[in-house]
């Protein structure tokens, strides 16, 4: 009886790791087939930038050795795709099938929509990778959970984020975890050429350092939502990140409307970073004008896009001085105690310093840390 491995991903973009975990799985578990589900609007993901003919081309290319089937299953149904309700259909499309999924699902398997379910279709593969550690005992706990039949397969993958191939690829830097016909395809296209209007304007705005400091601050962004599954709209991240800092080098007030008391501190450049982003690239979205806003001072009560923009300023691979590479670490096991390590540090230093801490930055002590420590 043939037996079929089914994998599904935005696939935004493919890369090289897909295809070798893909490869192991089938080897390990004795499939003859491969099934490719891109998704559509997943319910637990930030969804994907490229559209859905660009995803499925470029899987298609991707896994071109395989000879596999794209089944458009997602995009057919249109509606709600949790894998409760599409798998039990292609169980039965293809009979035999073993789910793949990576080890960074099973973290946050709990959060599935109906997880008992989904472990009582089919037998479910898991491939570990670099960097999520404790994989084995997840499975043990989702099975001591709900049942099913798990299978941890032997090959562990490297730590290749698509959310931070997105945004390099945005930003033009060299990606080499890409299969070359995917990359051909891309640039052939001119795909993830979105925001180099932004960028172009960016660049005459800052100098080289602080222009390396923006894209740092992107990578480390998209990273920490990727890897802490913080469901936070990649867009939204990357033009929040990327415009962070916008107006630091060009403090001219234009008569836009900034807090009084900013005014001649180094505070001022966020408040006139939310308003120039307005004006000079078109940013409408509170949320992210609130992220740029409010990224240096912190503030009480921050949505989680502004906590994110915040700490990924940060702890940009930039910043190599003590003890930022500490709190890099802190915030990339752990998000809320990663952003709350940074506020406590940069609280701590402006106090030491003797100044004038300015008030939202004591409200965001205040609310955060104190709270923390009552």
């Amino acid at each position: 009886m043939s037996r079929t491995l089914v994998f599904g991903g935005a696939f935004d973009p493919p890369h090289c790791e897909h295809v070798a975990i893909c490869k192991a799985a089938m080897k390990e578990l004795g499939a003859d087939r491969l099934v490719l589900v891109p998704t559509c609007n997943p319910p637990h993901k930030d969804g994907g930038f490229l559209s859905y003919d660009d995803r499925r081309s470029l899987a298609g290319i991707a896994f071109a050795e395989f000879d596999c089937v794209i089944d458009d299953i997602e995009r057919e149904r249109g509606g709600d795709n949790c894998s409760y309700k599409v798998l039990p259909i292609l169980k039965e499309k293809y009979g035999d099938i073993v789910y793949l999924i990576g080890g960074d699902s099973v973290a946050h398997f709990d959060s599935w929509k109906k997880p008992e379910e989904v472990a009582r279709i089919c037998p479910i593969a898991v491939a570990a990778r670099e960097g999520y550690s404790g994989v084995a005992d997840g499975i043990k706990s989702i099975e001591s959970k709900y049942g099913g039949d798990f299978t941890l397969i032997k090959y562990a993958g490297r730590d290749i984020s698509s959310s931070l191939l997105k945004a390099r690829l945005l930003l033009k830097e060299e990606v080499s975890e890409l299969p070359s016909g995917v990359m051909r395809e891309i640039r052939e296209k001119h795909l993830f050429e979105d925001f180099m209007p932004w960028i172009g304007k960016l660049k005459d705005y800052q100098s080289a350092e602080l222009f390396e400091h923006s894209k740092a601050v992107v990578k480390r962004a998209v990273q920490l939502n990727s890897k802490h599954n913080l469901r936070q709209d990649f867009e939204s991240v990357f033009t929040a990140a990327l415009l962070h800092d916008n107006a630091k080098q060009r403090p001219s007030l234009d008569g836009l409307d900034v807090p009084e008391d900013s005014i001649g501190t180094p505070v001022l450049h966020q408040f006139l970073g939310a308003e120039k982003a307005k004006r000079d690239f078109g940013v409408t979205d509170v949320s992210i004008l609130d992220a740029i806003r409010y990224h240096t001072t912190a503030k009480a009560d921050m949505s989680t896009l502004e906590k994110l923009i915040y700490t990924a300023d940060s702890v940009s691979d930039d910043r190599t001085y003590e003890p930022i590479p500490r709190l890099r670490e802190i915030a990339i096991n752990d998000f809320e105690e990663g952003f709350l390590a940074v506020l406590a540090y940069t609280y701590d230093k402006l106090e030491s310093k003797g100044g004038r801490i300015y008030p939202l930055t004591r409200d965001a002590y205040e609310f955060y840390i104190n709270k923390v420590r009552e």
